[in-house]
């Protein structure tokens, strides 16, 4: 027993213990619920069977033409710029609606306690326009005036170890003030 995670997370700080045990019945509820999404860093962490298919798809942002370069940041920069482009572009590609505006929807009955929800759940529809500004700034670019604002879909599929571009589509046009 004296060497059981929680058994020592304990007898370390009872703090941490009740933050891991009321995560833990948190989660169950929710998996049980079927609403095991909520927690964003395990949503896609085992969709992906590589052994099946050799198909990718990635995003690029651009500004008057030229992709914002984010393989310079660090680690953690890099990887938090292509996960939210890569939402983003999901959010653009359906409708602007994410996950929950459909959960709401199928859920709820009551339209005033959906409409409640969504308000409060889900970003609003004029927030997301000022994203691509963020996402520059963040990436360390600065969108002069009138800028044309596009993002990319690239479809790669991989070829004995090597990415190969099949087809690139624009998703999104703008141009900010």
């Amino acid at each position: 027993m004296k060497h059981l995670f929680l058994y020592r997370l304990f007898k370390h700080s009872t703090r941490r213990f009740a933050f891991v045990v009321l995560f833990m019945i948190c989660y169950t509820i929710l998996f049980y619920k079927k609403m095991d999404m909520v927690f964003f860093p395990y949503n896609s962490m085992y969709t992906i069977d590589f052994t099946k298919s050799n198909k990718a798809v990635t995003y690029a942002m651009k500004i008057n033409g030229n992709i914002i370069n984010i393989t310079n940041q660090p680690y953690w920069k890099k990887d938090f710029l292509e996960t939210s482009l890569a939402g983003y572009c999901n959010y653009i590609l359906h409708d602007r609606t994410v996950f929950l505006d459909n959960y709401i929807n199928q859920k709820f009955r009551n339209e005033q306690a959906r409409n409640i929800l969504l308000n409060r759940l889900t970003p609003g529809k004029t927030a997301a326009i000022n994203w691509p500004r963020w996402y520059a700034r963040f990436a360390g670019y600065t969108i002069p005036e009138n800028a044309a604002i596009e993002l990319w879909q690239y479809d790669l599929s991989y070829e004995k170890g090597n990415a190969v571009l099949t087809d690139s589509l624009s998703i999104y046009k703008t141009s900010l003030p």
